[in-house]
């Protein structure tokens, strides 16, 4: 259950009900006033002030028939109702005065207005303008608006007030483009995004904590509002400790919570070689591992792609993809990527090899703050990729391994096969097979690759008879004609792609 409006209803009860729909709400009490609407008064507030108007005991209210105080009328409603509710506009327009004087004027609200306004979460304009500051004050500069409440409370309105803000809206109108940067339909649409923090509607606990679960990929913050005396606020504050922090920030009838979960971050970048690296020294968060291990006749003492599951044995013919496979198999890091012993990403402008010039953890983890993966400049080629592998392996084995490719991603991705066609006849890609990206990026670029690569290579095997040849361009088409693979799948997946320069080592 979400959140459910706590209500003072002014009105008739079946009526209210039968207009309500499917909608939840919960209703304290009936109540009714008398005052200035029988004194036949009303006004434009923007050009008086209510107090001139007020005669102290002329407004009464009357909760379930029964007379009650202002100060009780506060009372409940600070803590045990959210809005005074009025059924018909009329009745809302004719008591306007009265509750303005009595200083209720963010506590009343018309039905038609709860059922849009308040359905994801306590609505009120003073509470929405604390917002700008809020995200200012804690570096919120992108931000997932999950429940659509800025378009609920007409804040959508006011682009220039927030901050980079994207939405998960299933019913969307061209305004909105004005808005939310990017609108999507369902959350699973952005999976593979990244945001300063997520912004959800109050929720029971355990809804709350799905919710947490949900999005966990998409960011390390939520920010929700919570009201007083509601669940979510009770759970917040008994269960803090399961929190990295909780701030919570004064709000109309409750808090804004920004709060920042528990994240154990794992940072690696695995520098792929078969040989000695000759690398004493590497940035923290990078470790060299030896790929096609299990079959090297020269150990060097760096970890080996032969634990666990693995595939070290096909590394004559698969290269670093071996590797690859193991980390994705054996690790579970939260920011992961695939560096070579002779190539590193870097951010200067010289790339002539130094090992205090590769890209540093700490500038790659802010990178991945803006950007999605990071992968290596790609060059522009004379000749496609078709060509550039023909010369590399001559004519007869690349269309036959091509075929291959394009059988395999027809049966196992038919989504991804004009992709692979444009690819093919491309004069540039992303190569190298490097990157640094987050874990489920990761893991779903896996999850693609090798629901077909290693088919092919089993019908590779089958069909050919490359194990008897020992010419290493020839034999290691399948590893080299994968180099290009990513750029198939980051074609067909909206990823924000950051391209940095790549140091070459010379004499290695």
């Amino acid at each position: 259950m979400s959140y459910v409006p706590r209500i003072l209803l002014c009105g008739d009860v079946e009526s209210f009900r039968s207009a309500a729909d499917d909608m939840a709400f919960d209703i304290v009490g009936q109540i009714s006033f008398t005052g200035s609407a029988e004194r036949g008064e009303n006004f434009v507030f923007s050009r008086h002030n209510f107090m001139d108007y007020y005669k102290p005991g002329e407004i009464k209210i009357f909760l379930n028939g029964t007379e009650i105080s202002t100060d009780k009328l506060k009372e409940i409603l600070n803590g045990t109702a959210d809005y005074i509710v009025f059924d018909k506009d009329a009745d809302f327009i004719g008591r306007r005065n009265d509750l303005h004087s009595l200083g209720l004027a963010e506590r009343y609200i018309t039905r038609k207005n709860l059922f849009r306004q308040a359905r994801h979460n306590f609505y009120s304009c003073k509470n929405f303008e604390l917002l700008p500051k809020i995200f200012r004050d804690n570096k919120i500069s992108r931000l997932l608006d999950v429940d659509g409440l800025f378009y609920d409370t007409d804040f959508f309105m006011f682009p220039e007030k927030f901050p980079n803000v994207e939405g998960v809206i299933k019913n969307t109108e061209p305004i909105l483009e004005n808005f939310y940067g990017k609108i999507y339909s369902s959350l699973e649409d952005c999976r593979f995004r990244f945001y300063d923090a997520i912004l959800i509607g109050e929720r029971e606990p355990e809804n709350f904590i799905n919710v947490l679960l949900e999005t966990n990929d998409l960011s390390e913050k939520i920010f929700t509002f919570a009201r007083k005396n509601s669940a979510l606020e009770r759970f917040l504050t008994a269960n803090g400790n399961i929190f990295e922090k909780i701030s919570a920030f004064p709000a109309l009838n409750g808090n804004w919570y920004l709060i920042q979960k528990r994240v154990q971050k794992d940072f690696c970048v695995y520098v792929v070689t078969h040989k000695d690296a000759k690398l004493d020294a590497l940035p923290e968060g990078y470790k060299i591992i030896h790929a096609g291990h299990a079959q090297s006749k020269e150990k060097f003492g760096y970890l080996g792609d032969d634990t666990g599951e693995n595939i070290s044995l096909l590394n004559p013919y698969l290269n670093e993809i071996t590797a690859l496979y193991w980390f994705w198999k054996n690790t579970s890091h939260t920011m992961i990527g695939l560096n070579h012993y002779r190539r590193f990403f870097t951010e200067a402008t010289d790339t002539s090899f130094a090992v205090d010039k590769i890209l540093s953890r700490e500038a790659a983890e802010k990178i991945l703050c803006d950007y999605d993966i990071i992968v290596a400049e790609n060059a522009v080629s004379n000749i496609n990729v078709t060509c550039w592998q023909m010369l590399v392996s001559g004519d007869d084995l690349e269309s036959f391994v091509e075929n291959i490719f394009r059988k395999q991603i027809a049966i196992k991705q038919p989504d991804y096969l004009d992709a692979f066609e444009r690819m093919s006849q491309s004069f540039t890609g992303f190569q190298y097979e490097m990157f640094i990206t987050r874990q489920n990026i990761f893991n779903a670029y896996c999850e693609w690759l090798f629901s077909f690569l290693l088919d092919v290579m089993e019908e590779v095997f089958a069909r050919t008879n490359i194990k008897q040849i020992d010419n290493s361009r020839k034999y290691r088409i399948v590893g080299m004609f994968s180099e290009w693979l990513m750029t198939i799948w980051l074609t067909k997946n909206h990823l924000r792609i950051k391209k940095m320069p790549v140091m070459f080592r010379e004499g290695i």
